[in-house]
């Protein structure tokens, strides 16, 4: 056979395979096909229905209370605003005038509030004169006060439902119709009063976007594009990586082919490149429908994506598709070879495309750029590459950086997917000795998979969460997972609880070292959190939102306390300080420990800008429980460091600040607590590779039935 035939003949065995299977084929070819210009029909379908809706949309509206008459005079302008629907069809519905957006339908019912409760009515406007309200928010317990010094005053109070859409868009528009009627009357006023000129006239402003709309589209469809290529990619190509290793291993062909004249490394090099085919013609379909869709003006897209794809542009995509085309094909054959089975590979598929898709969202945060930290994340990196691109704002050299690094792990990735092949146990399913005896040597091999399943669990656990109280949140996300998943694995596994969690007392010379850890570990996180902002700023609305979120003012501190640091405390550490590092206790030594447990921690917190401050204090914790070899120092650590965040959070006190002073406390402080801790260490028992060779050496413990067997014996 000349040299490369074999591999050949495997590559052409599993593309006619391919063609065979008519759902792998609509997945791999018609999907593809059809995906871009669905997307490109609908945004425009999507747009002229909204413009449709907002032309003709009419709230319904009850206005009650004294002032009931002054409101409706107010708002009459939108009320009866007999203006031609399509005098402005030519506008999206963001740039028309209020009166083209807002409609207002007055409505008499008997009890406002229940029927926009009960979704009968959009929108309850309530009116106060100046004592009434008084007396209202006094009743209420409000702490709005009415202004001194003017017995005339108006207060109008909304009432809408949050849950309800139109109610909801309603009180948007009647709260700009207010303010904006509110402006034009005050300004009647003052040119009645003498005013020279028009107060509207008075610094004037006015708002000029000086981006081109192509730039603007292009940002926009780049967002997604890499995103929607993987997607695509692993519907497409997980099919086929899924049948050709983890389906042969179950019908039994797979042992067939290595009694073949084909090496094992012919056999997996042709597999890996069959799926790199296929995922090279879906990367391939794409740019080609952009090209020829957009590019060539075919079809008439929303104003989002109307892109012009100029072939040179589409070659450039083309280009930065490559690795990771070959990036996801390796994953995808990796996971396929650990798989036993055909079910058990798709299992795997969901945690490995959530792991995979969320790199390719780092085109949505807000002021990322190539130029930063993001240029060594695979698949990250090109994903802004693609995005700036499309705007016209390629940086070459940086690009260059971004591919090098995602075509480097792919390399990787696709030369371990090789090398699987001669892994026995992996590649023809067998059971290996450590599924034999089950225990703690099983659970040793499977407990990374268990954590990538509870972590792809709880990313759709949190974002299909049904209750809107943080409180609830916090109980089913943090506490009920994190609970209950130590127990479920350890009574899986059959473990130890003591062992598996780490429940040791340790010496009473560490509680002095976690105390002062504590406030030294906050400020080592604010010195980290400033030097990530010189690499992936995060805009101060952004942090504010995320703080109002994390500590509403209508929850009490000891509530805050309660379900945001006690519960987190116990739940999250029986999770990542007990089984986690239970299981990975053998795979690497104490550093290696710390840096990965805690790195798994820091990216169960799914903000990009908490996982580098969360991992270091998970990295913290992990060295705490290998010192002391109980996880007792690390609940009470986590608890403490929780509480006291956010009670300075609540109390608006400045704790720590910039600057190189503030961090070296923190570095100095934290020093001494691991200090005192290691002063009085009862180390982790059997860490380190060094314990895993002497099990070898000396074999696994037979299992009680065994040793019962051998003593029957005569």
């Amino acid at each position: 056979m000349i040299p490369g035939g074999a591999i050949r003949a495997i590559v052409g065995l599993e593309i006619r395979s391919l063609l065979r299977d008519t759902r792998t084929l609509f997945l791999s070819v018609g999907l593809p096909l059809v995906l871009i210009p669905a997307l490109l029909l609908i945004s425009s379908w999507v747009e002229d229905r909204e413009t449709e809706r907002a032309e003709r949309r009419t709230f319904t509206l009850a206005v009650t209370g004294a002032d009931s008459v002054f409101a409706v005079d107010l708002l009459s302008g939108a009320l009866l605003n007999e203006g031609e629907p399509g005098a402005n069809s030519g506008d999206r519905a963001r740039d028309r005038s209020l009166e083209d957006r807002a409609r207002f339908r007055l409505v008499s019912v008997k009890d406002p509030v229940q029927a926009v409760t009960a979704d009968e009515l959009d929108l309850h406007l309530e009116t106060f004169p100046a004592p009434e309200w008084e007396a209202t928010v006094a009743g209420d317990g409000s702490d709005l006060e009415t202004p001194e010094g003017y017995e005339g005053v108006r207060i109008f109070r909304v009432h809408y439902h949050a849950a309800h859409t139109a109610s909801r868009e309603g009180e948007s528009l009647l709260r700009e119709a207010l303010e904006e009627r509110r402006e034009a009357r005050r300004d009647s006023m003052a040119l009645a009063a003498g005013f020279p000129v028009d107060p509207g006239e008075v610094a004037r402003l006015e708002a000029q976007n000086v981006a081109p709309d192509e730039v603007v589209r292009g940002a926009r469809m780049g967002r997604f594009l890499t995103l929607i290529l993987i997607g695509l990619l692993l519907l497409g190509g997980s099919a086929l990586a899924t049948d050709t290793l983890a389906g042969e291993k179950e019908r039994g062909t797979l042992n067939t082919l290595l009694t073949s004249a084909a090496s094992r490394t012919e056999i997996i090099t042709g597999k890996l490149l069959a799926v790199m085919l296929v995922g090279f013609a879906i990367a391939l379909i794409q740019v080609v429908n952009l090209w020829f869709f957009l590019g060539l003006g075919i079809l008439e897209a929303g104003a989002g994506f109307a892109v012009n794809v100029s072939l040179p542009m589409a070659l450039g995509l083309l280009v930065l598709f490559i690795p990771v085309v070959a990036l996801t094909s390796g994953v995808l054959l990796l996971t396929s070879a650990y798989a036993r089975s055909y079910k058990e590979a798709q299992i795997y598929m969901t945690p490995v495309l959530l792991g995979m898709a969320l790199p390719a969202l780092a085109p949505l945060l807000p002021d990322i750029s190539l130029q930063s930290a993001v240029v060594a994340v695979p698949l990250a990196n090109l994903s802004v590459a693609v995005r700036d691109l499309l705007v016209g704002q390629l940086s070459l050299p940086w690009t260059i950086g971004a591919w090098s690094v995602t075509a480097s792990a792919a390399a990787w990735v696709t030369g371990r997917s090789v090398r699987a092949l001669h892994d026995e146990g992996l590649i023809t399913g067998d059971t290996s000795k450590a599924e034999f005896f089950g225990g703690d040597a099983l659970f040793r091999k499977r407990i990374l998979i268990w954590i990538l399943a509870l972590w792809a669990g709880k990313i759709l656990l949190d974002f299909n969460m049904p209750f809107e109280d943080l409180r609830l949140i916090s109980l089913v996300s943090v506490g009920l997972v994190f609970g209950l998943f130590p127990f479920v694995v350890i009574r899986y596994f059959d473990l130890d609880p003591t062992e598996a969690l780490a429940l040791r007392k340790p010496r009473p010379g560490v509680w002095l070292g976690v105390l002062i850890g504590v406030p030294a570990g906050l400020l080592l996180a604010g010195a980290l959190f400033q030097l990530m902002q010189f690499v992936i700023p995060v805009p101060q609305e952004t942090l504010e939102t995320f703080g109002q979120g994390l500590m509403p003012e209508h929850i009490p501190f000891w509530q805050l306390f309660i379900f945001l640091a006690l519960i987190p405390g116990i739940t999250e550490e029986l999770t990542f300080r007990g089984v986690l590092l239970h299981g990975l206790r053998r795979r690497f030594g104490p550093v290696g420990l710390a840096l990965v447990v805690g790195l798994i921690f820091g990216v169960f917190h799914f903000a990009l800008f908490r996982i580098p401050t969360t991992a270091m204090l998970g990295m913290i914790l992990t060295a705490v429980t290998l010192m002391t070899g109980s996880i007792f120092p690390a609940v009470v650590w986590h608890i403490l460091n929780n509480g006291l965040a956010f009670y300075l959070g609540t109390a608006e006190i400045e704790f720590g600040g910039e600057g190189l002073g503030w961090a070296l406390l923190g570095v100095g402080g934290m020093g001494m607590a691991l200090w005192i801790i290691w002063r009085n260490r009862t180390p982790y028992p059997d860490v380190g590779p060094l314990a895993k060779r002497r099990e070898r050496s000396s074999g696994p413990e037979p299992t009680p039935e065994a040793a019962a067997g051998s003593d029957a014996r005569p």
